[in-house]
């Protein structure tokens, strides 16, 4: 097996099968056009921002510059692509898929290729995955230096006029044609399934062409695999695998490999397996060369007639597209100095040594595997994503050990009839496990869990048979953090330049403010707790912080508006706060911290049923009596709704309501004394305002402060949850998506309405990998709302609460965090609308908390 290496998040697999997928980084640009078909704000008018992106491919294209990287989302676009854009070595054009796979697919009736490259300069096409950017058709005519690496599709790729420089790389096609004029050309490491009556690599007239280490199959008996035809001089084909041809049809079948007359002089042959079998029969008429009109059944007397093939192979590769056996003649064999030979394979990896195979290959390194997959066979600890908690990490432990590796290890270290391999496994945090192998393919589990997220070094001691071990490490990081919470902190006010930033926020901009390292949050943190006042509003508009598109808060002309969040840190520390609306809106952005996140021991969260621990409208959990301007009251948290004592967090709905006055409500830890320097709600005479704060708790309270110059206001606090040691749950942030939005799904929430909605959902269609029954941090917003009222959110399938999880008033959009307690795979809840009108609900994701 090849030693597999992947972003590490919770489980941890231990195993010798073939396994791994490798991820593209984003390439450097001096400028990013957002590609996005699917966003309600996508227009090909405009410049291709993150908040207003191109809607086809298309105008991308011809917008984009040298140095320009263009990112596609997710999804299908339909209509060719034509692609004339011009980069320069120095700063080339990269189109790229976000967040998942891009096909380019034909509209009605059209003709030609879904890509066409026409004369184009250093552009290139970067899946993330083999399998992310899909086209059905890419042409590439008169262009040069062009780089197509990760693509994949039903459809072959044809290179014509004088092109040069093109690269084929790490790519899944059905055909590959270089024609007459074109030169220094790279097809190196590809899947090619020929189903045509063409070859699947064919050269003609073409010069300094390299093919290397692809696997070809012949799905059409009567085809060639490779073909080099028309006078084509300097070309290389090495390192390839071409075998079963998978078509028996009554047509003559042809040679494998054919170099015809005119080409044999410029053409290289050597180091390839080739395989002209079906089901381990011969085919019949087919032969495996055809070199200058005659045919050769060997590599041996290919090359004692022609010099070619001295190292060419002609047996089984055993299943070569996916595994096979430690005997496969591709390991170790190839020649690494051969050209267009890569670094890594289609998957990402490098060439590693199999201590099982001796190395026969050439060059340096000399254990290269010949084809698209660098593999061996030895033991290996791979990180998987699978389980995706941080305080209570499950991590599973896969030991599998194939039929053949096993037959391998008999023969040369034992006669026994069954060797016994087994496996001792150090977890990194102080215990460990032996495990027996099983002595089939199958595998066998076990599961090892943290107690506290961080980053932990595995390792795994074989001990085969003869009593000699083998022993590799891995470095595991679970994927969710841990909470700490902070006295509320001021970090950004661009009415005084806290933060760097003096002034305003016009719409459309995007302020980059520093956080890891500044006012006790840590260089390691992964995300914090905030919260986001906008004020001096002009016009309406919206911000967002971080990533996507998804709205924190919206605001009216006029309107002092607040809400909570939690938000991932960029690689640099860092979030982003942007601004967007009318093209006139501005305001001033306030954010205050209360906790960030880490990877290192901190708290956990724990949901507890919804409860409300305060109304003073009704003297639930202090006097019936409203908090006079300029004054505090304190509320019991712990020994409430089974929050422990040693609580250090609560995640406390705050509202609002009957005021008198204007002001703003700060939530602050018990005991604060004198005015605090933040806050967590702004509201105005007559009207309900809520937001979710997670406040730190001192002396098992916290604080409401009313910070009115006059008037008095009641206040009603509705808890959801708590952090403390021993809590079960971390948090693990996600790229923000629109999960749920009425507007377009058509269930609107109506006077005393109620609905089911699945948050683990990409509006109510696509799964996407939470686990079960997590809690999910979310925004609500309500728009077009007929009436004021409220909103409920509870786990779907339980009893209503009497709490409310947003309050709204007629016609505003009204935005309030919270985190949302989920039932089931699809993480539902029930959202209950408390008001005499209707309003619709739009629900941004931002992360899930969970023990599994």
């Amino acid at each position: 097996m090849r030693s597999t290496r992947r972003a590490a998040t919770a489980a941890v697999s231990v195993s010798l099968a073939l396994t791994g997928v490798a991820a593209t980084a984003h390439a450097d640009s001096t400028n990013v056009l957002y590609v996005n078909g699917s966003s309600s704000a996508c227009t090909d008018s405009g410049t291709g921002t993150a908040a207003a992106p191109y809607c086809t491919i298309q105008a991308a294209a011809n917008a984009a510059v040298a140095g320009d990287t263009v990112d596609i989302a997710a999804g299908s676009y339909t209509g060719q692509v034509d692609v004339k854009s011009q980069g320069t070595a120095a700063a080339p054009i990269v189109f790229q898929p976000e967040g998942g796979s891009v096909a380019i697919e034909d509209a009605t009736g059209q003709t030609g290729a879904a890509l066409t490259l026409d004369g184009a300069q250093y552009v290139s096409f970067e899946g993330q995955t083999w399998d992310t950017f899909i086209t059905y058709g890419t042409d590439v005519t008169g262009s040069s230096d062009i780089t197509l690496n990760r693509i994949t599709g039903n459809s072959s790729v044809i290179v014509s006029g004088t092109s040069s420089n093109v690269t084929l790389t790490r790519s899944a096609v059905t055909a590959v044609q270089i024609g007459s004029g074109s030169s220094g050309d790279v097809i190196s490491t590809n899947y090619v399934v020929d189903e045509s009556a063409t070859a699947g690599i064919s050269v003609a007239g073409a010069s300094n062409t390299d093919i290397t280490s692809n696997n070809v199959v012949d799905a059409a008996s009567y085809s060639n695999a490779i073909s080099v035809t028309g006078s084509s001089t300097g070309i290389s084909i090495e390192n390839n695998i071409v075998a079963y041809p998978r078509n028996i049809t009554t047509q003559a079948a042809v040679a494998s490999v054919e170099v015809d007359a005119s080409s044999a002089p410029g053409t290289t042959l050597d180091y390839n397996v080739v395989y002209p079998t079906v089901n381990g029969s011969a085919v019949v008429a087919q032969v495996p060369y055809s070199w200058a009109g005659t045919e050769y059944s060997s590599a041996a007397a290919l090359s004692a007639a022609t010099g070619e093939g001295s190292h060419d192979l002609n047996t089984n590769p055993t299943a070569y597209l996916y595994s096979h056996s430690e005997s496969a003649p591709q390991i170790d064999s190839a020649n690494s100095n051969a050209p267009g030979m890569l670094s890594t394979d289609i998957y990402g990896n490098a060439c590693s040594v199999d201590q099982l195979v001796a190395a026969t290959g050439a060059g340096t390194p000399d254990y290269c595997s010949r084809g698209a997959l660098q593999e061996h066979y030895t033991t290996s600890v791979t990180a998987t994503a699978t389980a995706t908690s941080a305080l209570s990490t499950d991590l599973s432990s896969s030991i599998a050990q194939t039929a053949s590796w096993l037959n391998g290890i008999q023969t040369a270290v034992t006669a026994a009839a069954t060797p016994q391999v087994s496996y001792t496994i150090n977890w990194g945090d102080g215990q460990s496990q032996t495990v027996q192998a099983s002595s089939t393919a199958a595998a066998t589990s076990t599961a090892h869990t943290y107690a506290k997220s961080g980053t932990y070094t595995i390792t795994d001691t074989a001990t085969l048979a003869d009593g000699s071990t083998e022993s590799t490490t891995t470095s595991v990081t679970t994927a969710g953090s841990d909470f700490t919470s902070l006295t509320p902190k001021r970090i950004m006010d661009t009415r005084s330049g806290v933060g760097g930033f003096n002034g305003s926020i016009p719409s459309g901009t995007c302020y980059g403010l520093k956080v890891a390292g500044v006012d006790g949050v840590p260089s390691n943190a992964t995300a914090v707790a905030l919260n986001l006042t906008v004020t001096g509003t002009v016009s309406n508009g919206l911000f967002y912080i971080g990533s996507g598109t998804a709205s924190n808060l919206n605001y009216n002309a006029g309107q002092t508006v607040a809400n909570s969040a939690i938000v991932p840190l960029d690689s640099d520390g860092g979030i982003a706060v942007c601004s967007s609306g009318d093209s006139n809106a501005s305001a001033d952005a306030i954010i205050d911290v209360t906790g960030y996140f880490s990877r290192a021991t901190g708290n956990g969260y724990q949901p507890t049923t919804l409860d409300r621990i305060l109304d003073t409208r009704s003297g639930t959990g202090a006097a019936k009596a409203k908090v006079a301007a300029k004054s505090s009251l304190s509320v019991q948290i712990t020994g409430e709704d089974s929050i422990p004592a040693d609580a250090t967090a609560v995640a406390v709905h705050v509202t609002e309501t009957n005021a008198t006055g204007s002001g703003y409500i700060a939530v602050v830890p018990g005991g604060t004394s004198g005015v605090p320097t933040t806050s967590s709600l702004n509201y105005g005479k007559g009207q309900t305002v809520s937001n979710t704060v997670i406040v730190p708790v001192s002396d098992g309270k916290i604080e409401l402060y009313n910070g009115a110059v006059s008037g008095s206001v009641d206040l009603i606090a509705d808890v959801s949850g708590y952090f403390d040691g021993s809590a079960a749950q971390a948090f693990v942030p996600v790229t923000a998506f629109r999960s749920v939005d009425t507007r377009q799904t058509g269930n609107g929430l109506g006077s005393d309405g109620s609905e089911t909605f699945p948050l683990n959902s990409v509006l109510a269609t696509t799964l996407v990998g939470f686990p079960a029954n997590a809690t999910v941090a979310a925004n609500l917003t309500a728009t077009e709302e007929t009436a004021g009222g409220s909103v409920i959110v509870y786990p779907a399938g339980t009893a209503q609460p009497n709490v409310s999880a947003l309050n709204y008033g007629k016609g505003l959009n009204i935005a309030s965090f919270g985190l949302f307690t989920t039932t089931g795979v699809a993480d539902a809840v029930n959202v209950y609308n408390d008001s005499p009108g209707s309003t619709q609900l739009v629900v941004d994701v931002f992360g899930y908390f969970s023990a599994s």
